[in-house]
């Protein structure tokens, strides 16, 4: 769920986003009832690189990938553990679905604000020194100041075993200030369910159903509780790829569905606005948001440019992802059971190896057989 890193913190004040579209699409459509498929070829990827990218990471312990360009679904591939119409637990990109409701419920009036202190729902912590400045911006930004220990996912476990989840949080000793320093916590994420579930008089999965499951056409989809009727804010959520990817697609949109507005632009630029840098192990360098995680890509990746591309992304432990590059019109979804926190980023850098234009390319009849028996090779491989 989290690895080592070095941690540095953010004003947040900037209200400017890095993630900027570069949306060519000429007419409206939506994947609500389903993606539009196209060759790679047709929105300006080729084929060849798909087939050498599926057939390299077939033995990466990958169980299912996705790749969506200009809103259309142009290479999927499945093992023989799944399918496209099978829920997958995706781990801790429940994470970022929980930061999507909290912006929804912020624009309900559902909450106040970020700056909503925690003791307002939870009266109990008045009189701790600390605890009792822990906001609902803090736990957004797993800067919550709670002691929370992630070593062997020591906490986690205790949680799961205790006989009330949410009240083995709040007695978690106050460490740090809030705001000052951050610690990746299942913790702050499932106090952010408790919260909600007061704020709005539902679990988070009742919510999420009306207000961002139906809208998307997402149906096939489940969200395990803690015992006491509240969705885990962290983690035990199942979704299909393909609506995994349609989660990513939300973000690309800045929030909009169909005629809807789903989640407010203002909220999707506050969510993925980096607060935390993160120094990886592998000499690379992230963010982190309000439950999400970006990154800027390194430069040259795509064939023909020297630009970097800004990238933002869900992410849960042993592979699972939701990447997003919005100035690609590119979605990668992706979900795996790989020790290698690494893998899954290098399999996006695959993937963008892959593009060549903005404009469609000459169809490629060879290279599409070789991504097609790529995909059906890949249907063979077991976990």
């Amino acid at each position: 769920m989290s690895g080592t890193q070095e941690k540095t913190l953010h004003s947040g004040n900037n209200t400017i986003s890095p993630f900027q579209t570069n949306d060519k699409e000429s007419t409206a459509y939506w994947p609500t009832t389903g993606w539009r498929t196209s060759t790679p070829e047709a929105q300006g990827m080729f084929s060849g690189t798909l087939a050498k990218t599926v057939e390299m990471f077939s033995s990466q312990q990958v169980c299912s990938i996705a790749v969506v360009r200009n809103g259309h679904l142009v290479a999927e591939a499945y093992n023989s553990c799944t399918q496209e119409d099978i829920p997958q637990d995706v781990k801790s990109v429940t994470k970022s679905v929980t930061s999507a409701l909290v912006g929804i419920a912020l624009a309900e009036r559902k909450l106040i604000s970020l700056d909503q202190k925690v003791r307002d729902f939870f009266p109990e912590l008045a009189n701790d020194p600390l605890k009792s400045k822990m906001t609902i911006r803090h736990l957004l930004s797993m800067t919550s100041g709670l002691n929370w220990d992630n070593t062997n996912e020591i906490s986690s476990t205790e949680m799961m075993y205790s006989a009330d989840w949410v009240q083995y949080i709040l007695d978690r000793p106050g460490y740090a200030e809030p705001g000052t320093l951050f610690n990746y916590s299942n913790g702050d994420a499932h106090l952010l369910s408790a919260i909600m579930h007061k704020a709005t008089g539902q679990s988070l999965f009742d919510y999420a159903q009306s207000r961002l499951f139906d809208p998307l056409g997402i149906t096939n989809v489940s969200w395990n509780s803690d015992g006491k009727d509240r969705s885990i804010g962290a983690w035990a959520m199942a979704l299909t790829l393909r609506d995994m990817a349609k989660f990513g697609y939300l973000y690309l949109k800045q929030g909009q569905w169909e005629d809807q507005t789903i989640i407010p632009p203002n909220w999707i630029r506050d969510s993925l606005q980096k607060r935390v840098t993160l120094n990886y192990s592998n000499g690379t360098q992230g963010g982190y948001g309000l439950l999400w995680w970006s990154k800027t890509l390194p430069k040259g990746i795509v064939k023909g440019s020297k630009k970097q591309y800004d990238m933002f992304y869900a992410s849960g432990s042993s592979g699972r992802r939701i990447f997003v590059v919005p100035e690609l019109q590119l979605i990668v979804a992706l979900t795996a059971n790989s020790p290698d926190p690494n893998m899954p980023e290098y399999l996006l850098l695959h993937v963008l190896q892959a593009i060549r234009s903005d404009k469609a390319l000459p169809d490629n009849q060879e290279n599409f057989a070789k991504l097609e028996q790529a995909v059906r090779a890949f249907k063979e491989v077991t976990e």
